[in-house]
């Protein structure tokens, strides 16, 4: 009788070496996941802050292009209306030097 206890408790030492054995590979391939994960955040975290620089950037870049922009437009408004001016006097001049010769 003590033989058959011995054997069903060595069978059930054995079964739980085995499930230990099973676990700690199971929870070693965890503990590398863990870290591929890990690397994987950070670089994620890296990543979006690169990005928010660069949102922050385009947004000063833009703001300022935008203000630069602005200020040509101004700039081709007056060059505009000055070219406009001198064509009305180079068309007054004209008429006048027409009428004076046609006299």
């Amino acid at each position: 009788m003590s033989s058959l206890a011995n054997a069903i408790l060595f069978l059930a030492l054995v079964t739980t070496s085995v499930m230990v054995a099973v676990m700690y590979r199971k929870l070693k391939r965890l503990d590398r996941y863990h870290a591929e994960y890990q690397q994987i955040f950070d670089k994620t975290g890296a990543a979006l802050v690169a990005a928010q620089g660069a949102v922050a950037a385009f947004g000063t870049e833009g703001k300022e292009t935008l203000l630069l922009l602005g200020k040509r437009i101004e700039e081709a408004q007056a060059v505009t209306s000055q070219l406009e001016h001198l064509l009305q006097d180079a068309r007054q001049q004209a008429q006048s030097l027409t009428r004076a010769s046609q006299s």
